[in-house]
């Protein structure tokens, strides 16, 4: 069985804006709301499915939606975004994020590439490539902040 990293650990690899960075631009407003570490544990649970998320008067203590993200955070989302549906990505990107940082920190410490691609249920050419390649993150910008900066010149 090949390893896989555990979505919930990414703040132990990834400081929160890399997190955000890697989210679909759709799940990005949800998770600075309720803050990543809820984010990362509403993904862990109802990754790749939809969540009705209930008008404030309508929540419950109890639900599994606040056991998984807290009472707390849903009388948040509950504010923002009651009674709509929202979908949680399966959080891919950052999975596959932080197992390509770990096969570069173990190539670095000179693990072969035959044994990474068995540990990691990747081929070679795939092993070669993450080691070759730069790590590259992507970087979001807000739009909005050209328009600040360019106040602020004037």
């Amino acid at each position: 069985m090949a390893y896989r990293p555990h979505i919930t650990d990414a703040q132990q690899v990834f400081t929160d804006d890399e997190i955000i960075n890697l989210m679909p631009k759709n799940f990005i407003f949800i998770a600075r709301l309720i803050k990543v570490e809820n984010a990362l544990n509403l993904i862990d649970a109802f990754g790749g499915t939809k969540v009705f998320i209930p008008k404030c008067h309508a929540l419950n203590v109890q639900s599994e939606l606040a056991q998984v993200i807290g009472f707390s955070k849903l009388q948040l989302l509950a504010e923002q975004l009651g009674n709509e549906t929202i979908e949680v990505p399966m959080g891919t990107p950052i999975t596959v994020a932080m197992r390509n940082r770990q096969i570069r920190e173990l190539a670095k410490k000179r693990v072969s590439k035959e044994s990474l691609a068995r540990k990691f249920g990747v081929t070679l050419r795939s092993i070669r490539g993450i080691v070759n390649s730069e790590e590259k993150l992507p970087t979001r910008q807000d739009p909005n902040l050209d328009l600040f900066l360019s106040l602020i010149h004037i």
